[in-house]
């Protein structure tokens, strides 16, 4: 078995412990949509507080700066993705590899208010800027896999074994 694909399995295998620590039902695999429509349906707000802090701790435990844990966890709600699977593959530094071509598609500094002064928007750091997109594409073909796949261990080596995905130290 390839090193991707062992990855693959460890994420899956960590997030299926997570699961198995909090409650048979707190998630379903791959979607963030859910959890939020429970909340929403009556689920208390300190049920998803909870849920975040919980991940952001074992985050830290692990070592992993917060800015990634914050960023990380609300990149793979905002893509749709349940944020325990997105921790389990940053923590494996499974994702989509970095372009060939490595940062000259990143602009200097963002679109800023033309009557503003542009020392107010300081530009973003390329490799922040890297590290955002890659989270996306990387939780975007994930869920876009587990949407297709009925077997979720099958769509976790479908999306190792993709060819621009490989180990990429968030």
């Amino acid at each position: 078995m390839a090193s991707k694909e062992r990855s693959a399995l460890r994420a899956l295998e960590g997030y299926r412990e997570r699961r198995r620590a909090r409650r048979a039902d707190d998630t379903y695999f791959g979607s963030a949509a859910l959890f939020r429509e429970a909340v929403e349906e009556g689920i208390a707000v300190e049920e998803l507080d909870s849920r975040r802090s919980s991940i952001l701790e074992e985050a830290a435990a692990d070592g992993m700066p917060a800015e990634l844990a914050e960023l990380l966890y609300d990149i793979a709600l905002e893509e749709g993705l349940d944020p325990a699977i997105g921790y389990e593959l940053v923590r494996t530094g499974l994702g989509v590899a970095p372009p060939p071509e490595g940062l000259s598609t990143t602009g200097d500094a963002p679109a800023v208010d033309k009557y503003l002064p542009p020392w107010m928007f300081p530009a973003t750091p390329p490799d922040l800027v890297l590290r955002e997109r890659m989270l996306r594409v990387s939780f975007r073909r994930l869920r876009s896999r587990l949407e297709a796949e009925e077997d979720v261990e099958q769509a976790f080596r479908d999306f190792a074994n993709e060819p621009d995905v490989g180990h990429y130290g968030y």
